[in-house]
């Protein structure tokens, strides 16, 4: 795959990527990866956080239920 970046950006990515001793596909890779796993988590969080939602108001709506 070929992605066409600012020059600007690319040279942010080769100066990050040769700091962290890899290449800049390697580099590119792991922010994928990382981003991915964020959004994973976010995904995650926001379907407890519907969950903690719908048990309170089912408590609400049911004192008797504690």
């Amino acid at each position: 795959m070929t992605i066409e970046l600012p020059r600007e950006i690319e040279s942010r990515l080769k100066e990050s990527a040769e700091a962290q001793g890899v290449s800049v596909s390697q580099y590119v890779e792991k922010l994928v990866a990382e981003g991915q796993l964020r959004q994973a988590q976010i995904a995650d969080l926001r379907a407890a956080i519907a969950d903690g939602e719908e048990v309170m108001f089912r408590l609400i709506a049911d004192p008797a239920a504690r």
